[in-house]
């Protein structure tokens, strides 16, 4: 079974919706971005010379929340490397955000198994003197009925605080359809819980959702991936 053939990459999701949910983002929960629709990261890469872009909203119920544009490409000259782009604009406050980020798997997955990458991001709110560093462990473990997803990591924070973040999911593939649900947070923060499913409606092309919870507010996203 191919879970999510081609990953992206970190997602900075520990922080909030809003403009939280632009700062939110990441990777892993942690901040990067990971592949849609999940917050959590997975241990995969693009193969080399393979890569996708990434467009979706995503906001708390009933505010205007904040649309995302992600590009990530494996260079065919460094197998195991994914490199990858973010860039966020807040619909209700009018704040822009971009990120690179780097993610480098250990080894080649096996088709049943657990494999490991690591990821670095930076990530820079507009007009704001000081950009925030992520980095995070990623680990995937792949069984016959699906996969299981944990990241572990830490950012740096613009006031030089370091924060610890985790998250955990767990994803299931039936026919074009790929279903997950997670959990995900960083330390002095409220966790927050998602479940979402894509589409592969053709090759190449994939349409996703994701409704999650968080503080006892309604989290929503929904978006489209191009992979090439």
């Amino acid at each position: 079974m191919s879970l999510r053939r081609h990953p992206c990459n970190l997602r900075t999701a520990c922080q909030g919706y809003g403009m939280a949910a632009l700062a939110a983002i990441a990777a892993t929960t942690l901040p990067a971005h990971a592949g849609r629709p999940l917050t959590v990261d997975d241990a995969g890469v693009n193969a080399p010379g393979d890569g996708h872009v990434e467009l979706w909203w995503e906001g708390v119920h009933h505010d205007r929340g904040a649309v995302y544009l992600a590009p990530a490409y494996a260079p065919l000259a460094m197998p195991g490397l994914e490199l990858g782009a973010l860039l966020a604009r807040d619909l209700d406050g009018h704040s822009t955000v971009q990120s690179v980020v780097a993610k480098w798997q250990w080894a080649p997955p096996p088709e049943q198994g657990c494999h490991a990458a690591s990821s670095v991001a930076l990530w820079h709110t507009h007009r704001e003197p000081r950009s925030t560093l992520a980095l995070g462990m990623l680990g995937t473990c792949i069984a016959s009925w699906g996969a299981v997803h944990a990241n572990a990591g830490t950012l740096r924070a613009p006031d030089h605080r370091w924060l610890p973040t985790w998250g955990a999911a767990v994803e299931s593939t039936w026919g074009s359809i790929t279903a997950h649900v997670e959990a995900f947070g960083q330390r002095g923060g409220p966790p927050t819980y998602q479940t979402g499913a894509l589409w592969e409606w053709t090759p190449g092309w994939q349409l996703d959702g994701v409704i999650g919870r968080r503080q006892g507010r309604t989290l929503l996203s929904i978006g489209v991936k191009r992979s090439f």
